[in-house]
């Protein structure tokens, strides 16, 4: 899951294409009947080229704004690419009269949620979606209800889980291979409540550069988006816990164990060799009918920035096959 661990770090030049729209889509929540708005952003022509577009979705307490170099796919390879923000998150409609509601705050409504983009756009007969991290979900969830996926085409899932339990199991194993003094840090502060310190917060930033962002200067798009993520933590506070070592919010039940076997679409599987997913996911390999996994080498939660060219490469090569 991407969240913000208040890292202060140099800043490095990631340009991309510009966007060719953006806009906010209504949705009723159907749960409670509240209206609420979508921010988007789509790269290309998703209507008139003969390119399926693709559509996706962002990581748990992220926003678009780390996945804008995506747009590189419609560039290079004219794929038209849209971004968007859960309810919750980034650009689009907030509410924090919910936190702490775990009966709002569920996969169902950001899986409505992302349903009716598709439909708002016009391009339910005919689509692809990526999903990162806990975008993955969702994306599991269309394609293994008939009554959703439609025009799904293929489906990406860029370091998912097969189950809360087992990314549980990952978080825990991944956090002891972290550097001893690391490690020793961040349990001596928490053992003594002090996790607001300043060492605390240096050793939680040291440890993402092992499992989640391997570069040692941080893209400016990534930095965007968990600026985004301080401003408002009620969605994600709800959705996965405050803990950093498991996922006890209103997702902690959810599981793709027995629901991947529906999954009808091609679907490829990528991770990082230092990612946390790892065996969390590889249920997911055996389950899926059609399926195909790559693991980077170099790399640990975030590809297109750690491995940009080949990611880039191994999607368009998968979208177009």
């Amino acid at each position: 899951m991407l969240h913000n661990s208040r890292i202060n770090i140099q800043q490095n030049l990631d340009l991309t294409l510009a966007p060719t729209k953006s806009g906010k889509a209504p949705f009723t929540i159907s749960s409670n009947g509240v209206l609420a708005e979508t921010f988007y952003v789509v790269f290309g022509d998703i209507y008139s080229t003969e390119k399926i577009p693709l559509v996706v979705g962002h990581g748990g307490g992220g926003t678009h704004h780390y996945l804008k170099s995506l747009s590189q796919l419609t560039e290079k390879d004219l794929i038209p690419v849209i971004l968007y923000d859960q309810t919750g998150f980034g650009l689009s409609s907030h509410f924090p009269d919910q936190a702490g509601n775990t009966s709002f705050w569920t996969v169902s409504m950001l899986v409505e949620q992302l349903h009716e983009l598709i439909t708002y756009l016009g391009i339910e007969k005919r689509y692809n979606y990526l999903g990162h991290s806990f975008g993955t979900a969702l994306g599991i969830e269309i394609a293994g209800q008939p009554a959703l996926f439609m025009g799904l085409q293929k489906l990406i899932l860029w370091s998912p889980i097969a189950s809360i339990e087992l990314a549980n199991e990952m978080f825990k194993k991944r956090r002891e291979m972290l550097p001893k003094e690391i490690l020793e840090t961040l349990k001596r502060h928490e053992a003594d409540g002090t996790t607001d310190s300043e060492e605390y917060i240096r050793a939680m930033a040291a440890s993402k550069h092992h499992d989640f962002c391997r570069l040692e200067v941080w893209p400016d798009d990534l930095l965007e988006s968990l600026s985004y993520s301080s401003k408002d933590a009620n969605a994600a506070l709800t959705l996965f816990g405050d803990s950093p070592l498991e996922i006890k919010g209103s997702l902690q039940n959810w599981s793709a164990l027995k629901t991947a076997c529906d999954i009808a679409v091609p679907t490829l599987l990528l991770n990082g060799h230092y990612d946390w997913s790892d065996e969390a996911m590889e249920p997911l390999f055996w389950k899926i009918p059609i399926v195909k996994w790559v693991t980077f080498s170099n790399s640990s939660h975030l590809l297109h920035f750690e491995e940009k060219e080949r990611f880039m490469n191994i999607v368009s090569t998968w979208l177009a096959s």
